[in-house]
């Protein structure tokens, strides 16, 4: 019997199942490529340089895009491989090993100087402005512009280098290896943005703070996207110096830098093909505008620019992209296979039973002389008071005395200016938010915090992984929250809109969208911080019913701020009341709420004056 009739000894398997995106994949890489069996020298050269900006203009959609970091420099990151090829070429040797060294000083260079910008940005317990990297990597811009443009014969001065040896390949190789390269860099975008990770990136790119308190290192992860992303920017940069043999100081300067900024921006943002082909598009027809309308062009782009950020915020790709569907729904051409990938997730989720080691009465909470003060001004005094495991105490008082100052202090380590607070028994030092996470605290905010262009299900499952770094190439549909956090799901409706952008849902769905991903944290100490309001009746007895069956379970205690007195009287254990940001009463619901403090504290000494 012949190898082709010999029967195979493994099982018999399925027939392959060619998906849609290995034939969308083909697709674009048969564009791509093909074009270079019939290219001149002339176009297969101008599409190798458009093709190299596309990769840059993608990596930086990775980083401003999806990370929400504005960087202006990509360009300076490109320049500094091109510069490190150029230099060693001209002033060493041009060999294989000269390009293996530019490559691994220009990566290392562009990431350690990428982790310190990112040091001094990403990990201030000082708020700085989201444009604080901007104007630190413009400045880093300009002074390489200024280090290569007076560098004297290292860097060639305002001339640059130019003329080097370099490998001898015809433009349609050149033509190849660029556009492989592309969609080598674009396929691994993509692949990295439509995983769990990239959920990550979205999140933080949509809400840092509440990133932070459901347990993400954001600085971490922030400042190594930037430092990765620019390393690989820095190898791109050498690989155009190999291709063109020519390095300039115009590659630091500031039209390069606002032009990859305005590649994304056009193509639009989060979208990685749209600035790759707007980078491309942009590059061929340059050379034709500078040679018809030499004094106009860049205007003209400019023009463009403006009229695309005012009329289509999010890019031309997916204004097209809509209006393609559009005009297939219109036709009644079904459009699932072409809805986006990253909108969905499993309609289904699986309910985890608790842990057991917790007992009821353990106290989880203890406050010791905690004091807060805000300049001169002293915002809490002495507040000590502990919280036991299957307890619902509550906080009340008037305006301004001091209930949210007290909540960031047991949230965050670096708020409290004086006193001591132990978690489980651990102090929180002066830890940042996603480690006290770590010790047991979930936190609610006062307004909906939430991640706006995740659907529920992704809020929700991001929630779960409790600050642990998901996968970076694959994505799972499985969602498995903790009893708590399905309770909320099942009973405040979360479920019905399941696959519904947050920012579409109604106000007391994002309530409670935020209440179930902190359960999903599993906290022992819950703090929530007017969870009703906005509410209505209905809402607010469904919310109160859901937490006094949470604290009945035992396995964690509840801190609550609220304003609605009778509410609170309601579902409470216990009530202490602040008044100037002191303590005044602590004790039992009945107790607490008929005494004489709390009327004062609610109605105001004048109005009892006027009872009497």
């Amino acid at each position: 019997m012949s190898a082709v009739d010999r029967p195979s000894d493994t099982p018999a398997s399925p027939k392959r199942r060619v998906s849609g995106s290995s034939i969308g994949a083909a697709f674009v890489s048969f564009l791509v490529l093909a074009p270079s069996l019939v290219l001149g020298g002339y176009s297969s050269g101008l599409l190798v340089q458009a093709f190299i900006f596309g990769t840059v203009a993608l990596i930086t959609d990775v980083i401003w895009g999806y990370s929400g970091i504005l960087t202006f420099a990509s360009a300076a990151m490109f320049g500094t491989g091109a510069y490190a090829l150029g230099m060693l070429f001209v002033h060493v040797s041009p060999s294989p090993a000269s390009t293996a060294a530019a490559l691994a000083v220009a990566m290392i260079a562009a990431g350690l100087l990428s982790a310190l910008i990112g040091w001094l940005a990403f990990y201030s317990r000082t708020k700085v402005s989201e444009f604080y990297v901007a104007v630190v990597t413009l400045g880093v811009s300009v002074l390489f512009g200024q280090a290569v443009l007076y560098g004297g014969a290292a860097t060639g001065g305002s001339n640059g280098l130019s003329g080097f040896t370099t490998f001898s390949l015809n433009n349609q190789s050149w033509y190849l290896i660029a556009g492989i390269g592309l969609l080598a860099f674009g396929g691994a975008a993509l692949r990295i943005v439509g995983s769990d990770f990239g959920l990550v990136l979205r999140a933080i790119r949509d809400n840092e703070a509440r990133c932070r308190y459901i347990g993400i290192r954001t600085p971490l992860i922030k400042t190594v996207v930037f430092s990765v992303c620019n390393a690989l920017l820095a190898a791109v940069g050498v690989f155009y110096s190999l291709y063109t043999t020519v390095v300039a100081p115009s590659l630091f300067g500031m039209t390069l830098a606002t032009n990859v900024l305005i590649w994304v921006i056009l193509g639009g943002r989060a979208t990685i093909i749209g600035p790759a082909l707007a980078a491309i598009l942009i590059t061929i027809v340059t050379p034709q505008l500078t040679t018809t309308i030499p004094l106009y062009w860049q205007g003209l782009l400019g023009l463009t620019f403006v009229l695309v950020v005012l009329f289509l915020p999010r890019g031309v790709l997916p204004a097209v992209w809509d209006g393609i569907k559009s005009a297939l729904s219109v036709l009644g051409l079904n459009t699932t296979l072409m809805a986006k990938t990253d909108a969905g997730t499993d309609a289904l989720f699986e309910t985890r039973p608790p842990a057991l080691s917790s007992v009821a009465g353990q106290t989880v909470l203890d406050l010791s002389n905690v004091s807060k003060r805000f300049g001169s001004f002293q915002a809490l005094t002495d507040v000590s008071f502990t919280v036991q495991r299957g307890e619902l105490l509550s906080i009340v008082g008037p305006n301004g005395a001091g209930k949210t100052s007290l909540v960031r202090c047991i949230s965050d380590g670096d708020e409290r200016s004086s006193g001591c607070i132990l978690v489980d028994g651990k102090s929180i030092e002066h830890n940042p938010p996603e480690v006290i996470m770590r010790l047991g605290v979930g936190r609610k905010f006062q307004g909906a915090s939430i991640f706006e262009t995740l659907v529920v299900g992704e809020c929700l499952k991001i929630a779960t992984w409790k600050g642990k770094v998901p996968s970076v190439w694959n994505r799972h549909s499985k969602v498995i929250l903790p009893r708590g956090a399905a309770e909320v799901a099942e009973s405040l409706g979360l479920k019905h809109v399941w696959n519904t952008p947050a920012k579409d849902i109604s106000h007391g769905q994002r309530q409670a969208l935020e209440l179930a991903m902190v359960l999903a944290l599993e906290p022992s100490v819950l703090i929530l911080d007017e969870p009703t309001a906005g509410l209505t009746t209905h809402e607010r007895s469904m919310v109160g019913d859901v937490l006094t069956r949470l604290v009945a379970t035992g396995q964690l205690a509840i801190v609550l701020i609220e304003h609605d007195f009778e509410f609170v009287k309601r579902i409470s254990t216990r009530i202490i009341v602040l008044v100037n940001g002191q303590l005044v009463a602590n004790g039992k619901v009945e107790e607490v709420s008929n005494s004489e403090i709390v009327r004062d504290a609610y109605l105001g000494r004048s109005h009892k004056e006027n009872m009497k």
